[in-house]
């Protein structure tokens, strides 16, 4: 006869408190009561400062801080907010809570975990009410716009050659710029 398994749900107070203590030997992030190991290698790193040098700054802060998300305390590889946002809360002592309405985009970067950038954690983000949010992979760009319950009500892929919008101002920045050539 099988036994069920159990699952443990973390809290966010639990995970903050383990890693305040340093009880992971690696990255790591909780997502919806789970602890997620943080995938990163070289095409990862190459895009994500690809990201960081292209995002226009002008009255915005682009960070790669954990963004407490709901009751999950995800790292986006890159977020930006308003310049003159202040925090709503914090958790710990040292992560801030940012009201979604000063959050303008966040963005994953996606090597070995596309699928769940592309579902789980656009469910969360639009959940959030975060207003964009994209999923860089070696092929393309996603835009998840629209937050609903649900996650987003749009998502728009933009392949190389083409330009993504940045939300938050005018400016277009071309896919190809933003997708690191591979490692």
């Amino acid at each position: 006869m099988t036994q069920p398994v159990l699952a443990y749900r973390w809290s966010q107070s639990e995970f903050v408190r383990a890693w305040e203590a340093k009880a992971f030997d690696h990255r790591v992030e909780l997502v919806e009561g789970e602890i997620w190991p943080v995938v990163i290698g070289s095409w990862h790193g190459d895009t994500v400062g690809q990201l960081l040098a292209l995002l226009p700054r002008t009255g915005v802060r682009v960070t790669t801080s954990t963004l407490p998300t709901g009751g999950s305390l995800p790292d986006p590889d890159c977020w930006v907010r308003r310049a003159d946002a202040d925090p709503i809360g914090t958790i710990g002592s040292r992560l801030s809570v940012w009201s979604a309405a000063d959050v303008l985009l966040v963005v994953e970067v996606a090597d070995e975990t596309t699928i769940q950038d592309l579902n789980v954690k656009a469910r969360l983000y639009g959940q959030a009410g975060y207003p964009a949010y994209w999923v860089v992979t070696h092929d393309a760009i996603y835009e998840h716009t629209g937050p609903i319950a649900t996650g987003y009500r749009t998502r728009v892929e933009y392949l190389p050659g083409e330009h993504i919008p940045v939300p938050y101002t005018d400016a277009r920045i071309a896919v190809d710029e933003l997708i690191a050539a591979d490692s």
